[in-house]
């Protein structure tokens, strides 16, 4: 059985989490993240440094064991405040009552498309991007999904082994930008799977390792990758390029819930109130953390301003998202995609 239909989330907790505050602060926070700490932590530091009563513990988890260590956990959640960028597996903890109703007047001010139920809330929309080693890659640098599948099969030698992308079995995250893509271009996505299965693509759990074997050179591209992330390390590196699609940018939300039974809901809802203002979405975008829900959109040349070469396609907070996660659906998905990239189910 696949990896993304059965995790028992036991290896979560062999780390200690990352603290934030006072040790004699009054009240602690715990909070489980499918996030880099490098992207939260000047936010964490702001907040416990503008509520000195309360103490933060930060776990970062994979996205698929977060659901599923939130599952685990729901008759007595550790966690106050859950966020993730699988925003379907977040969706279906809402739909399945794993979350509660919270409302204030930061969330009120949220956009409908950006919140459900006003049980999960969004706080940043990405891109999702190609990410390049300039002096590795063969050839053209690619402008989209047709320029790279050109590539491909003109640079065969050059390539193979040296695409990496998310093993959806593995990454929540993963299978979630693995379906959008199917359903935005089927045709296409078709046969960029066969081309990575044919010339072995390279497939990981987490971003960020394949972020670092793009730096390395070990890979000429890193495909389907988090915009934040990717934009962060290219600015600091100048072997790298993120690359948004101009055939289409996928964006993606981040989202927070807080679970049915959190022991310390009053907290995270101040925190996710606090994501939700004008200091933390400032300080995501100029100091280059995240892409915020409200861009400051003034200056236009910012790089943290989405500016999409082509049509973008959000990920859209609704019904169909559950779809993709419908047991049979997902397993037969999961299915092709091995078959497609030439795995076996035990790799």
């Amino acid at each position: 059985m696949s990896l993304i239909l059965s995790v028992s989330g036991a290896k979560l907790w062999a780390e200690e989490p990352v603290w934030f505050g006072k040790e004699d602060a009054l009240r602690v926070l715990y909070i489980n993240s499918a996030m880099d700490l490098a992207s939260f932590e000047p936010i964490l530091t702001e907040f416990v440094a503008l509520h000195p009563d309360v103490r933060v513990a930060y776990r970062d988890v994979n996205t698929l064991e977060l659901y599923y260590q939130t599952i685990k956990e729901q008759k007595k959640p550790q966690a106050s405040l859950v966020v993730s960028s699988a925003m379907d597996l977040h969706l279906k903890l809402v739909n399945d009552g794993y979350a509660q109703t919270y409302q204030s007047s930061f969330t009120d001010r949220l956009p409908e498309d950006f919140k459900w139920r006003n049980q999960l809330f969004a706080f940043s929309l990405e891109p999702i991007v190609m990410l390049v080693n300039k002096k590795a890659f063969p050839g053209n640098l690619p402008e989209d999904r047709q320029s790279l599948l050109q590539t491909i099969r003109q640079n065969e030698k050059a390539v193979t082994k040296r695409i990496g992308t998310y093993d959806i079995r593995k990454s929540g995250v993963g299978y979630l930008l693995a379906s959008q893509d199917a359903r935005q271009a089927d045709v296409t996505w078709g046969r960029l799977l066969e081309a990575f299965g044919s010339h072995d693509v390279q497939t990981y759990c987490c971003t960020h390792e394949i972020i670092d074997d793009v730096a390395s050179g070990k890979l000429v591209l890193g495909y389907n990758l988090l915009g934040s992330y990717a934009s962060q390390r290219a600015r600091d590196d100048d072997r790298l390029k993120m690359i948004l699609p101009k055939d289409y940018t996928l964006m993606l939300m981040r989202v927070a819930l807080i679970p049915k039974s959190a022991p310390n809901a009053e907290d995270a809802g101040v925190f996710l109130d606090y994501l939700l203002s004008d200091k933390a979405q400032g300080m995501m975008q100029t100091q280059g953390l995240l892409f915020p829900i409200r861009p400051d959109l003034n200056n236009p040349n910012d790089p943290y301003v989405v500016n999409a070469p082509g049509p973008t396609g959000v990920i859209e907070l609704d019904q169909q998202l559950l779809v993709g996660r419908d047991y049979a659906k997902q397993k037969r998905f999961i299915r092709n995609w091995e078959m497609a990239l030439e795995i076996s189910e035990d790799d």
